[in-house]
């Protein structure tokens, strides 16, 4: 059995587990900064079988998906407290997936404008496997972070008498565990 009496307190791994997550924030400001020279007024939002078919302002791309890695590193912040410990984890790996989403977003579109001849048109190309692959970056974070132990349930749990943790529907977000009353 594990007893853990602080189990909501964040550890050492679960502060380097919500770190991780300004990675993505950081893919998207150096790349800016670094093709700041070389991207157009305006970028490549949607493809068709002919080529571009729509495109948006380059500084409303790198706004907008600044902001979402930005806004996923704070939530990542904010799931550093004792109170959401029990969905920490979650919090880590939702927000994780949405940071690699908007670090794949910007280099798809930025990427396939700064790879391409300036005469031509900018290609997809692969660049739609590097966007895959980093919606997959909540997968860090949630592998880093600490395992969450309910503490009370373990304390009180005895191996005959209580089973294991369900979902109850007296708790909106949280567990509760059932014990025999035999």
């Amino acid at each position: 059995m594990m007893h853990t009496p602080n189990s909501g307190q964040a550890r050492t791994r679960d502060v380097v587990a919500a770190l991780t997550l300004w990675g993505p924030l950081s893919v998207i400001v150096a790349t800016g900064a670094l093709w700041h020279s070389e991207l157009p007024a305006e970028l490549p939002r949607q493809w068709n079988s002919a080529g571009v078919s729509t495109t948006w302002p380059t500084w409303i791309a790198i706004v907008l998906l600044g902001l979402v890695g930005l806004s996923s590193a704070i939530v990542a912040a904010f799931a550093l407290r004792q109170d959401v410990a029990a969905r920490r984890r979650k919090t880590f790996l939702w927000s994780g997936f949405a940071a690699g989403m908007a670090s794949g977003a910007w280099l798809l579109v930025a990427g396939s404008t700064v790879t391409s001849s300036v005469s031509t048109e900018p290609q997809v190309g692969a660049w739609p496997v590097v966007l895959m692959l980093s919606m997959g970056y909540g997968l860090l974070p949630f592998l880093i972070a600490h395992r969450w132990v309910d503490a009370e349930h373990e304390a009180n749990c005895q191996p005959k008498s209580c089973r294991p943790l369900t979902l109850s529907k007296n708790y909106p977000f949280g567990y509760a565990h059932a014990r025999n009353q035999s």
